[in-house]
């Protein structure tokens, strides 16, 4: 159980990716339609391997950075993680609510300020509506069964 919490801080900050403010982003209904919701530019055709390793690669990208730090570096590193994960998109078969879950994040990991702090980044969570907040979890879901080597 002590990896879910991970994963969703990953997924929201990177995600979480991972992980993700969020008032100027726009979207906030849930679901996003069966072509892909929000982002519907996002490819749908990724593989696993590509998925799970942008998610790998931002996991082993934050782990080396000082946690007392400058936020700055944090959040260059978020965002170009995020472009990487919209450029590859999601594999095929993803529900539209965890497809919607991963749009919703990347568009508050692209959307934080310049100048974001370190506790912009870790509350970016708390600024989605319950319906963003689902569809988050259904792709912390997704992400944990799809990528469960991420740690």
């Amino acid at each position: 159980m002590r990896t879910a919490p991970k994963r969703t801080a990953l997924s929201i900050a990177g995600l979480a990716l991972v992980l993700g403010g969020l008032a100027g982003c726009g979207s906030s209904d849930s679901g996003g339609g069966s072509d892909g919701g929000s982002d519907a530019g996002m490819p749908t055709d990724a593989s696993q391997e590509e998925f799970c390793a942008n998610f790998k690669g931002l996991a082993d990208d934050l782990s080396t950075l000082d946690p007392t730090g400058d936020a700055s570096e944090a959040i260059s590193t978020l965002q170009d993680a995020a472009d990487q994960m919209a450029e590859t998109g999601t594999p095929d078969g993803i529900s539209d609510e965890a497809r919607h879950g991963l749009e919703v994040t990347l568009a508050a990991i692209q959307g934080l300020p310049d100048d974001a702090t370190a506790d912009d980044i870790t509350n970016l969570e708390s600024t989605l509506s319950e319906a963003d907040k689902k569809d988050a979890q259904a792709f912390d879901d997704y992400l944990s069964e799809e990528c469960p080597d991420i740690s």
